[in-house]
């Protein structure tokens, strides 16, 4: 028999009484109304169309500004996750800090047996590396690196940053044994058709996540004393390339693009073009240094999951 004006409001005012103020479940307040959970739902709906529930979130951290710009920038870009962290550091040592905590405890959340996890290279991810809590209940990972190694500094060379993450999980690393950067296209091109090189190359269609840093704009002095010394005509080409950054060492534009340079068909990493498609690429990048970078990143759809820090942020926004 269908419900009388009074006797629904009845039920709707008594549904909210337990629900918001007894903190009740859903089917023991079913029970309790002798109602379907189906119907208790709908009493519910209405209640809040007719304004008869007036919710007031009180902020007692003051972090709302944080909480809409994270999803301004998820919104624009059409991104899974986005992590703001509120920090005034203007020390980039101390910023990296930060960065690298907060993508290590979100990464800890993503971790599961048998994942595949793609892995780049750079400051923050080797420190996000050193920040994670060992854990023998994940099994049978396998990690893959994205590209070559270049220099001799270990935050640029994925092979150790995969072994460090293999201290944390048990698995498996597929490494590529070969320099970033070759001295010519031939030589870069026979790497890349090894088989053990190639199938790693090839295998970002198949990762369930990839981990990655966002290179800043490069800079004479930056290029000169980053992960790999390039000479000084190529610098020039690179810079007036338009280059703002690189994505896994491959230098992208303002809009994303990647910028075609004499050391292009030079590199040894994995197919950008195969790899914007990848699911689930995690990006942990900030500092003034960054804004344009990571802008150009989001743009081309590198990047799915990204955290930063609060003015980086702001900055990335303003176009």
């Amino acid at each position: 028999m269908a419900l009388s004006a009074d006797q629904r409001y009845y039920l709707k005012r008594k549904a909210l009484y337990y629900y918001y103020e007894k903190n009740c479940s859903n089917t023991d307040i079913a029970k309790m109304l002798g109602i379907s959970r189906v119907t208790l739902n709908r009493l519910l709906a209405e209640a809040k169309e007719e304004g008869m529930v007036k919710i007031e979130i009180i902020d007692t951290r003051n972090i709302s500004h944080i909480l809409e710009l994270e999803d301004r920038i998820k919104s624009r870009y059409d991104m899974k996750y986005v992590k703001i962290v509120d920090t005034d550091n203007t020390d980039q040592d101390a910023l990296i800090s930060k960065l690298a905590l907060e993508g290590a405890r979100y990464l800890e959340r993503m971790m599961h047996s048998n994942i595949k996890i793609g892995l780049g290279w750079g400051r923050t991810l080797s420190a996000l590396i050193n920040d994670l809590t060992p854990n023998s209940g994940v099994s049978g990972i396998e990690v893959y690196t994205l590209m070559g190694g270049a220099c001799n500094e270990a935050n640029f060379q994925p092979n150790l940053l995969a072994q460090s993450l293999l201290n944390c999980y048990s698995g498996s690393s597929y490494i590529i044994n070969a320099p970033f950067v070759c001295h010519s296209e031939l030589l870069c091109a026979e790497i890349k058709k090894e088989p053990s090189i190639a199938n790693i190359l090839n295998i970002s269609g198949e990762l369930d996540l990839s981990l990655i840093g966002i290179g800043r704009i490069p800079t004479r002095e930056h290029l000169k004393k980053s992960y790999y010394n390039f000479p000084d005509d190529v610098i020039d080409e690179i810079i007036e390339s338009g280059a703002i950054g690189d994505v896994c060492g491959n230098f992208i534009d303002r809009d994303g693009n990647l910028c075609q340079t004499s050391v292009s068909n030079r590199i040894v990493s994995v197919n950008m073009n195969q790899f914007r498609k990848s699911k689930n690429v995690m990006a942990v990048a900030g500092g003034n240094t960054k804004p344009l970078s990571i802008r150009g990143a989001l743009r081309g759809g590198f990047v799915d999951i990204l955290v930063t820090d609060y003015k980086t942020a702001l900055a990335v926004m303003e176009e």
